[in-house]
């Protein structure tokens, strides 16, 4: 019979040589698990597989930190295991006065019932009774009292011990060795609603949840125990997780992102005949819906959706990375399907999936805009019309100012006969042919689309990960707000356009109620005095496709922005990619992780005092009925 592997002292001293060199530890065990330590910290999360059951899930609340130790809890095994731990702590200590084990378990099966199929989230922490409670036990305890899964809140025990070990397993350090080498040792059960182990039913979700979660609880932890009982302190708790990505990671960005770029989406959901739409509405004076037409999806949906979930999002051991691929994963999904339905009612219900409808108070923000504010900016200049060529040149020369500051800069300006108007499409600026554009409006539309668009998918482009470019899901409310934020900094946010705006709201509004093309646009002539022009634009952007609920981000993304940026967001955190407010938090950790870059190209704009001048007031706290002159 072949020799059994064990944890010897070669691969020992190769784990300790990796430390002194201070590179990157990850191994396999030459018995069964796995070693990662990515930064030289005084910590490690240990989790050891019970021999007698198949503990589902609960090494990967462990693995989805920068320093853990998964292993077997045989007994042949124990021994090498904890001469490894005793020299990796060691080592460590040397360099940083202590050490700090977190050891983590399941514990008893949840007994759940048809009426409570949940069970609840119980944490119980082990301590020695020879060491007080700590300041890091403290926080851990805190935050796993904070932790929450759907709705149902946790519950937390301190439990004094003369020995910090699963049930059944014997410890890694005994009280005496903990008290006489000065370093620290918890256990953390955790009751694993993960699973149901009489019905022998797994539950993913509950454990994706409960590990995106879980991992912040840690560092937190160890933060606090970095700060508290060494003598160094990170700048945050953020930049403690993991910095490596695996080659998995990069196949599943490679893989979305190939599936995104043929789903070319605004394109292929707006009308290519908007200006024989309107002649044809004219003709038929306004009392009959115009139809439309759409350029023919350059894919299959079925094949392009099994190409989709061919990316192994499940690999991704990173708990934060598995969910903003995850929800681009969902979010690609659903705009496929868009696709597949234009013309059909189902369209206009993926649509709210994406979107969502606007609320009452969004409402009445449009409503007030449009009783209240006057169609015509004091001084506001309309006799100079721009021809789609002229605009094309001014755009041109906008290009060239970025260009000189990053010449790898590939956008291009396409002036086309199939859409309506101006729009940005996988980093080209594309304008409608016969569009026409005020004078006084184009540097607010060029610091929209330009200055927003393409910029922040250009520096998307130079994050790790091509989702950055492409747009994580909700990006477009933060994209549409940050560029008609853009339009009042640079002085450019009319009367005329915030009463668009609001009409874009209301379009979405009744068109959810049941209104249909003939009533929307009349009431936007008849009640708000729109032109027929714009009121046609504004309902053809709405009822495109079969109900297109987009329209509303601007308006409620606006709102939503200037509530941040008074209450101190960093204005310039907002153009290193395409996101959404809601991932910001993710934003910010993958920034502290050094995974993600800062912007490297911003909008002149911000140069500008003018521009600075109106940006402090808003960071002061205006309202969107403060950015445009009222009467």
């Amino acid at each position: 019979m072949p020799e059994q592997k064990s944890i010897n002292k070669e691969f020992i001293d190769e784990v300790i040589d990796v430390l002194r060199e201070g590179r990157k530890l990850r191994r396999r065990l030459p018995t069964w698990g796995q070693i990662l330590i990515e930064q030289q910290l005084p910590y490690l999360c240990v989790y050891r597989q019970p021999p007698q059951w198949e503990d589902w899930g609960t090494d990967q609340l462990v693995s989805g930190g920068g320093s853990f130790l998964i292993a077997s809890s045989k007994k042949r095994d124990y021994e090498g295991l904890v001469n490894l731990i005793d020299r990796v702590s060691k080592e460590l200590t040397s360099c940083f006065g202590t050490f700090l084990i977190v050891e983590i378990w399941a514990g008893a099966e949840v007994i759940v019932s048809e009426h409570e199929p949940l069970g609840r989230s119980v944490f119980r922490l082990s301590h020695l009774k020879s060491q007080p409670v700590s300041s890091y036990l403290q926080v851990l305890a805190k935050q796993l009292s904070l932790l929450q899964i759907g709705d149902r809140a946790s519950s937390v025990t301190l439990a004094p011990t003369d020995k910090v070990a699963p049930p059944g397993m014997r410890p890694l350090l005994s009280a005496q060795q903990v008290s006489e080498s000065g370093l620290h040792i918890i256990g953390l059960e955790v009751a694993p609603i993960y699973r149901n182990g009489a019905r022998q039913h797994t539950y993913p979700n509950v454990l994706k949840e409960l590990e995106a979660k879980f991992s912040p609880v840690l560092e937190k932890t160890f933060f606090e125990f970095l700060k508290k009982e060494t003598t160094i302190c990170p700048p945050n708790y953020m930049s403690l997780g993991r910095r490596s990505i695996v080659h998995s990671v990069w196949q599943i960005d490679r893989i979305i992102a190939e599936v995104g770029n043929i789903v070319d989406f605004l394109l292929l959901v707006t009308p290519t005949n908007s200006k024989e739409a309107f002649e044809e509405f004219k003709r038929r004076r306004y009392e009959k819906a115009p139809r439309f037409n759409y350029h023919p999806a350059p894919f299959d949906p079925v094949t392009l959706k099994r190409l989709l979930y061919k990316a192994p999002v499940e690999r991704i051991e990173d708990p934060t990375l598995a969910q903003l691929f995850r929800d681009q994963q969902m979010d690609i999904d659903s705009r496929i399907t868009m696709v597949a339905e234009r013309g059909k009612k189902r369209f206009l219900y993926c649509s709210l999936q994406l979107y969502d409808g606007p609320d009452k108070k969004l409402v009445q923000l449009a409503e007030q805009i449009l009783t209240s504010i006057p169609e015509r900016s004091k001084g506001e200049s309309v006799k100079r019309l721009l021809t789609a060529e002229e605009f094309a040149q001014r755009a041109e020369i906008e290009l060239d100012y970025y260009r000189a500051q990053c010449p790898d800069l590939a956008s291009k300006v396409e002036i086309r006969d199939d859409i309506p108007g101006v729009l940005v499409s996988q980093g080209n600026l594309l304008i409608g042919k016969g569009r026409k554009i005020f004078e006084g409006r184009a540097e607010a539309l060029l610091s929209h689309e330009v200055g927003t668009h393409i910029l922040t998918n250009y520096n998307g482009h130079l994050q790790p990960f091509k989702q950055m470019s492409a747009g994580l899901p909700g990006y477009d409310q933060l994209q549409e707000s940050l560029a008609v934020l853009a339009e009042y900094l640079v002085g450019g946010l009319s009367n005329r356009r915030l009463r668009t705006l609001a009409a874009r709201v209301l379009a979405v509004h009744w068109l959810i109620e049941g209104a249909d093309f003939v009533e929307v646009c009349g009431r936007l002539m008849t009640q708000y005095d729109f032109n027929d022009d714009v009121a046609f634009t504004v309902t053809m952007r709405v009822f495109r496709s079969g109900g297109f609920t987009k329209d509303v981000v601007y308006l409620r993304g606006l709102a939503e922005l200037l509530d941040h940026l008074k209450n101190g967001l960093q204005l310039d955190l907002l153009f290193l990619g395409k996101f959404g407010i809601e991932h910001l938090p993710i934003v910010r950790e993958l920034m502290w992780r050094k995974i993600l870059v800062p912007a490297k190209m911003k909008p002149y704009y911000l140069e500008q005092p003018a521009a600075q001048k109106r940006l402090d007031k808003v960071k002061k706290g205006i309202s969107v009925m403060d950015l445009v002159g009222k009467p």
